[in-house]
């Protein structure tokens, strides 16, 4: 497996959400970021068909609509998180997808659960609460004021539904072949996107409402930015499979996510240091458990 694309999706991962993010802050609607997002990725996996083949499978077929709707699923969790919560807390948090991946495969994919995957978990346990303290802005005492919990929330059930795609994708994608069931499972994501604006589907003229223009080049640009990667680990983990490795790599994305987020600013850890501190080690014990728990599969 190309060790370097998982790495370089979990870059663009980082970079697309920041587009996300500066345009939620500057007036866009959760539901438009999600929609525009997905919709990106039904366009950059679309000309797959072309380049990969396929062949007719009932039970692939019912994986692709299967990961699509998880995929789904975990997109609204994401950007709820991403709306609520900063970048460098919430898109940490979604390393925990390695987890997830790691435990599901031992129940659907017959792989075992290790000692090292249950140390890992342990350490997951602590860099999720490291992520999402918040210290007392008047107080020298790290001990926080509160903890965000939404967005904790949120991520921690994005991550959920996205180990769950990923499972689907390496169990059914071969059976279908990839220019098949990437194109077909992103379908069914585009397909369930007017879902989002259900009971109230947007108005013509109600664009500006819900994507204010000064909010455009940002969320246009992130969802260009987030369809690409997201197509890119469904590809790599479609033809080569282990998609515990890869989300290993992937999880560097909390990484980016923090390091941007401080130089670029606009989040907590731009105000106070100790909350940059925090979630920089938090982030790296993410990425150790995920790194044992797969170590000793």
């Amino acid at each position: 497996m190309p060790l370097f694309l998982p790495l370089l999706a979990s870059l663009l991962y980082a970079v697309g959400s920041w587009g996300l993010k500066l345009g939620l802050r500057r007036g866009a609607g959760p539901q438009i970021v999600t929609a525009l997002s997905n919709l990106s990725m039904a366009g950059w996996s679309a000309p797959l068909i072309f380049f990969f083949p396929g062949q007719p499978n009932a039970s692939g077929f019912w994986g692709a609509i299967l990961a699509g709707t998880a995929l789904f699923l975990g997109r609204i969790c994401a950007i709820r998180a991403l709306s609520h919560g900063d970048l460098s807390h919430a898109t940490p948090l979604l390393g925990t997808k390695t987890i997830f991946v790691a435990i599901l495969t031992s129940l659907f994919l017959d792989d075992p659960i290790t000692p090292g995957l249950l140390a890992g978990a342990v350490l997951t346990s602590l860099a999720v609460t490291l992520l999402s303290l918040t210290p007392t802005p008047a107080s020298k005492s790290w001990w926080p004021g509160k903890f965000d919990r939404v967005t904790t929330g949120w991520a921690l059930l994005a991550a959920f539904f996205f180990a769950l795609t990923d499972i689907t994708v390496q169990k059914y994608a071969r059976m279908l072949g990839v220019g098949w069931f990437q194109p077909l499972m992103f379908s069914t994501l585009a397909l369930l996107t007017p879902l989002l604006f259900f009971p109230r589907p947007p108005l013509p003229g109600s664009l500006q409402g819900i994507l204010p223009a000064r909010s455009r080049p940002s969320t246009l640009t992130g969802s260009a930015v987030i369809g690409f990667q997201t197509s890119l680990v469904i590809l790599v983990i479609g033809i080569f499979g282990h998609a515990t490795a890869t989300n290993v790599i992937y999880a560097a994305r909390g990484l980016w996510a923090v390091l941007l987020e401080g130089a670029a600013g606009g989040g907590a850890t731009t105000t106070d240091s100790r909350i940059l501190v925090l979630r920089l080690t938090g982030a790296a014990l993410l990425l150790a458990a995920v790194a044992l728990a797969v170590g000793s599969l």
